[in-house]
């Protein structure tokens, strides 16, 4: 063999084993990237999800408790026990800047803004008269306003980005929970959150509305409808997290804005959920199937919790039960998300 023909075959075999090295370089490289791009791929993804949840979640242990009161409105007897699984809850109420997000993304117009005939959500009209506080005496239907003007038409929420998002229907929480990959909880789950794992406590904090003479939520102090004396701190609304958060690390449970639930209201719920024979607890309840208000026969409406501004300590229980209609929007409701554990 030719002297030329040897250093040809020595060079094709260099670059066999070169081409060699390099396949295996590049399988390698590729045996950690591709898994690498899945993870950031996954982070990403993950990233934005909390980016579109806004506010941090606090995990709530879920497990057997007391559901109710003996002392309160028909509504909420008998006292029966309830199993919930363990999930996650918003820190806070959902926030303005937050629910901005969601509108921005999605262009979403809430129902006091596509409502007919006439756009416009439901304001605190304070009274002449402590004596009148009949619901009718004290609210009033203001065309044009809605979460972004929550006094109509001149309003607006700048400098109010971490005040809760108000007049929104249960209808236009349930959307932001869906994009933001959450859910409203269920009327057990809000529950079990707001007693923190404390059996038959009145409030979330305890059993006095105000220890040791400190306000712990955003209430009414003072002759309603008539002057909110602001013994609190605040006459109106205020930002989230303004009290102390309630030992589990969630902020106002009782007070600020009331909070919508996902479940039906049934005025005799509680009376048809009888005590089981084997004396288990009832698992994740999630309400029931129709609805009923004797107060207003043929309303389908859904459970709304916590009390707001505007309420009284009794209203600020962890048991009592407020309700609304589906598309029903006012300034003194707002909400929170929960979502699952995996």
């Amino acid at each position: 063999m030719s002297e030329a023909a040897e250093t040809a075959r020595a060079v094709r075999k260099v670059a066999f084993i070169f081409a060699g090295i390099v396949v295996a370089a590049i399988t390698m490289v590729l045996a950690w990237l591709v898994p690498e791009m899945k993870r950031i791929a996954r982070n990403r993804e993950t990233q934005t999800r909390e980016a579109r949840a806004g506010s941090d979640m606090v995990r709530v242990a879920g497990g057997s408790f007391t559901m109710g009161a003996n002392d309160g409105a028909a509504d909420e007897r008998p006292l029966h026990d309830v199993r919930v699984n363990e999930f996650w809850m918003d820190r806070t109420e959902v926030t303005n800047a937050e629910f901005e997000r969601f509108t921005k993304a999605t262009g979403y117009l809430t129902t006091a803004e596509l409502a007919q005939p006439k756009l416009g959500s439901w304001c605190f009209k304070p009274g002449a008269d402590a004596k009148a506080a009949e619901r009718k005496t004290w609210m009033e239907f203001v065309s044009g306003a809605s979460w972004r003007r929550p006094r109509g038409t001149g309003s607006d929420i700048v400098g109010k980005e971490k005040f809760p998002v108000v007049h929104v229907s249960h209808d236009d929480a349930a959307a932001y929970g869906k994009w933001a990959h959450k859910r409203l909880p269920t009327e057990a789950e809000w529950e079990c959150a707001a007693r923190g794992g404390v059996i038959l406590t009145r409030y979330p904090w305890g059993k006095e509305f105000a220890e040791g003479g400190t306000w712990r939520a955003n209430a009414w102090q003072g002759n309603f409808p008539v002057k909110d004396d602001a013994l609190d701190r605040f006459a109106g609304l205020a930002p989230v997290g303004s009290f102390p958060s309630h030992g589990s690390g969630l902020h106002d449970l009782a007070g600020n804005v009331a909070e919508w639930c996902a479940d039906w209201y049934r005025h005799d719920y509680y009376a048809e959920l009888r005590p089981d024979p084997n004396f288990k607890a009832h698992r994740n309840p999630r309400g029931p199937e129709t609805s009923t208000d004797p107060g207003e026969p043929g309303v389908w409406k859904r459970v709304v919790r916590g009390g707001s501004f505007l309420s009284t300590a009794e209203e600020c229980r962890v048991s009592f039960r407020a309700k609304e209609e589906s598309g029903f929007s006012a300034e003194w409701i707002g909400f929170r998300c929960v979502k699952d554990v995996p």
